[in-house]
């Protein structure tokens, strides 16, 4: 079953589909389903549509959201794409499950692809409501992987002085300083905010993505201090020709560590 919803957030409203199995008892884990930077709950070779059908039809309840600015959501791109205003998305998705009743007992787990891999392993959950966490070609070193290579050293360098930019990544999105900006004054380190956590951790990255180095993850990988598990299929970012292999191998790893009762 599928059900649309709009979750309140920064003023606005996400645009959120929940996917349910034909059978949901109130351990039922669920995942949240966190897009990358210039995606949507779809996600590009439909792959987030694709992973919480088949975490459905595996007996796992699945939330897909698209942040403010971004798909069916409220909001402007070029505006509201911030690191620090998608992690309060999150955060209002994370407390809009847990005030459902029919969610009070499931264990939460968070996923991320690309820039929202970052988002799901800097999320503070202080009421450890965060039973785990999945991340697909997770932005690790966010400064040098988006001025570098996403957005560039010209456009990055435009941006630094307060400059709207475009046309980036071959994209034809727009943005505004503010994320950039952002990402310099905020300096983000997933790799240590996760290193204190010891919740599971599955890491996911593929050996022929060029967006995001595989370097990171690999640096995570020896760094966490719980569970954990890496796993790199031969596959590009976005898991061209090869979406049904992402949700064997997270279906998989929920198999091991949250088995379904």
């Amino acid at each position: 079953m599928k059900e649309h919803i709009w979750i309140a957030s920064r003023g606005k409203r996400l645009s959120a589909m929940l996917h349910r199995p034909d059978v949901v008892k109130p351990e039922t884990p669920l995942v949240i389903c966190c897009h990358g930077f210039t995606g949507d709950k779809i996600g590009a070779n439909q792959l987030t549509l694709n992973l919480t059908k088949k975490l459905a039809a595996a007996g796992y309840v699945a939330l897909r959201f698209d942040f403010l600015g971004s798909g069916d959501s409220e909001g402007e791109f070029a505006a509201d794409t911030i690191v620090s205003g998608w992690q309060e998305d999150l955060n209002s998705v994370v407390e809009w499950v847990k005030q459902q009743p029919q969610f009070a007992a499931a264990p939460i787990l968070l996923y991320g692809h690309s820039l929202g891999g970052l988002i799901v392993l800097t999320h503070k959950a202080a009421d450890q409501s965060v039973a785990g966490r999945i991340v697909f070609a997770p932005v690790l070193n966010p400064i040098a992987n988006f001025r570098d290579i996403i957005l560039g050293p010209e456009l990055w360098a435009r941006s630094l002085t307060g400059e709207p930019i475009a046309n980036f990544f071959a994209k034809g999105f727009r943005l505004q300083s503010q994320f950039v900006k952002d990402l310099v004054e905020q300096d983000y380190d997933p790799i240590g905010d996760a290193a204190k956590l010891a919740t599971p951790l599955l890491i996911i990255h593929g050996l022929e993505d060029l967006a995001v180095p595989i370097a990171g993850s690999e640096a995570l990988y020896q760094k966490y201090q719980g569970p954990k598990s890496l796993q790199t299929p031969a596959m590009d970012h976005v898991a061209t020709g090869k979406i049904d292999v992402l949700p064997q191998l997270i279906n998989d790893w929920l198999s091991t560590e949250f088995p379904l009762r």
